[in-house]
């Protein structure tokens, strides 16, 4: 039996886009899986995959072999993914937030949330609030 994964993927949109400073935006984004997601730290770990040129959500492959299958895409095929920091969960009202530093078009990540509109779609790797085990996904341990 295989070990139950402490991650999952989260097809969300974006509700909201917040304006924090010049390069600084915080991005709302919703999905009725939300209510299933968890935080364990104040530092979170997340991943955002971002759609490819030309689509209106990235394509990633699901079902419990979906890493290796979307490690074994092409390069062109493979939707960009990106490490981030959960900045607030509201998993009752099915929201999450998430800060993107903008920097121009130097990145997938800055030039998604440079162009990013509501209702904008990307797919989020989370920690699965249906699991018990601690996904460890993040690191600030402070002392007691």
């Amino acid at each position: 039996m295989a070990a139950q994964q402490t991650y999952r993927l989260f097809e969300v949109a974006l509700k909201e886009r917040r304006v924090l400073s010049p390069s600084l935006d915080r991005m709302v984004f919703t999905g009725a899986d939300v209510a299933r997601m968890k935080t364990e730290g104040p530092d979170q770990r997340i991943k955002v995959f971002f759609p490819l040129p030309g689509q209106d959500a990235p394509d990633v492959p699901s079902g419990e072999d979906w890493y290796v299958r979307y490690r074994a895409l092409p390069d062109e095929a493979r939707p960009p993914m990106r490490t981030f920091t959960l900045r607030q969960l509201r998993a009752g009202e099915c929201e999450v937030d998430v800060d993107f530093v903008l920097h121009g078009e130097t990145g997938p990540a800055s030039r998604w949330a440079t162009h990013a509109r509501p209702g904008d779609r990307v797919v989020l790797l989370a920690p699965d609030a249906d699991c018990a085990d601690s996904s460890e996904g993040w690191e600030w341990k402070p002392p007691a």
